[in-house]
């Protein structure tokens, strides 16, 4: 029985708009919880979590170092208030970095720091989203970006992936562009295939969006979602785009590139010059405030700004994407390697995603469906486990492809681009 559900009707309580959100919690977390259920049963070494991307490669030295700062100083103010928009050396450090790395002058007043990529996204929808406006995405995406559209009264726009590449398809998105269309969402590399989007691709969307804004009369926001772009194999590059479009926002976290996904630590960066940035820059600032996150945490930021110009981990979970790759490889199985971030799809054998999922769970392998995605017939495999977690798995992996008769042949060394066709 649902949860909103008491004495046989529905709550008084709980409102009809949480009441649809509890029928539809995401498979990321119900997944997460049943391997959180099987470990107490079977011992957490016995059981392999692929569902969630909780990164498990060493903080860097920034968080330590920032850390042992906070000990040493017990200054009360070192945990006060501060402007909404974090604090101004904190964002002076970030937007000195982006504007080192990527030539876009960033400075302070372009910066503005928020609990995690979620919250950057959420705030940003609140500031610029109507009823009526329309927000596209490319499939495969990940779920909770239609939760943050409805949360403010908006609607979803889908656009297909190229089933060859699983990439966008430029020409749907194209076709998608409406004077509805406030707002576009790109993410880069993609959760869940892991896929980086070529430069071509990046630039024909781009363009795209400029032809529409020419068409329609105003302005369309690209927001960049970029929790993954540290993390790049292969030679691959992820596009900058504020550098193709001048009316770009990206949000950013750290959770992945620093290993703090619990310390909910990121920022969005506004374009300097694009259209209405000061307006855009308030409205983020008062949506903090309206949603209760008032600031995002003050320890946090000093993580993120020793952290600014710390290389993430690429080798870690590259390590970790070969081993898997050539294992699934070598049983048979069928899969998108990736090319970025720490996720890799698999397809089930027999396009029934949900019996390669009973499958994997009866060897205590827990993965997440991709129909929640909008890619049905695979599962998302999380590879930021432990290198040694992952070494345990792959019996398990093998006794999977046994079950469904694959097979097996020589594993090749993961040392080529990655092909979403393997």
């Amino acid at each position: 029985m649902c949860a909103f559900w008491a004495c046989g009707k529905m709550s008084m309580l709980v409102s009809r708009f949480m009441s649809r959100r509890l029928g539809t919690t995401s498979a990321i977390r119900q997944a997460f919880e049943k391997a959180e259920q099987l470990k107490s049963v079977y011992g957490a070494e016995n059981v392999f979590d692929f569902s969630i991307g909780n990164p498990t490669a060493p903080c860097p030295g920034g968080v330590r170092f920032a850390l042992a700062e906070t000990e040493r100083n017990s200054a009360p103010d070192l945990h006060g208030y501060m402007d909404s928009a974090g604090y101004a050396s904190v964002r002076e450090t970030v937007a000195a970095s982006l504007a080192r790395r990527f030539g876009t002058p960033y400075t302070a007043a372009d910066i503005i720091m928020t609990t995690g990529a979620a919250a950057a996204i959420n705030t940003l929808m609140q500031t610029v989203l109507n009823p009526e406006d329309e927000v596209i995405a490319f499939l495969p995406y990940y779920p909770a970006y239609r939760v943050f559209v409805e949360n403010w009264g908006a609607n979803l726009v889908e656009v297909p992936f190229d089933p060859e590449t699983l990439l966008p398809n430029v020409a749907a998105f194209e076709r998608a562009l409406t004077p509805r269309t406030k707002l576009v969402i790109v993410n880069t590399p993609n959760n869940p295939s892991g896929l980086v989007c070529p430069a071509e691709t990046a630039a024909a969307i781009a363009a795209a969006l400029s032809r529409a804004q020419e068409a329609f009369g105003h302005a369309i926001l690209l927001l960049s979602d970029e929790p993954y772009r540290e993390l790049l194999y292969d030679g691959a590059q992820n596009p900058w785009w504020p550098a193709l479009y001048r009316n770009a926002v990206v949000a950013y976290s750290f959770s992945k590139s620093a290993s703090v996904a619990g310390e909910r630590i990121g920022y969005v960066a506004l374009t300097p010059g694009m259209d209405e940035h000061d307006a855009l820059h308030a409205g983020i600032r008062r949506s903090l405030g309206d949603v209760g996150f008032v600031n995002a945490p003050a320890t946090a930021q000093r993580m993120a700004a020793a952290c600014a110009d710390e290389p993430a981990p690429v080798t870690y979970y590259d390590c970790n994407r070969r081993m898997l790759a050539d294992a699934l490889r070598a049983a048979g199985f069928t899969f998108v390697p990736g090319n970025g971030a720490f996720y890799l799809l698999l397809a089930a054998p027999d396009g029934d995603e949900q019996l390669l999922l009973d499958r994997l769970a009866a060897c205590r392998i827990i993965a997440v469906g991709g129909t929640d995605f909008g890619c049905p017939g695979y599962v998302r495999l999380s590879y930021c486990l432990a290198p040694e977690a992952i070494a345990r798995a792959l019996p398990a992996f093998a006794q999977v492809a046994r079950e469904y008769g694959l097979t097996p042949h020589p594993a090749s060394p993961t040392a080529r681009p990655a092909s979403p066709t393997e």
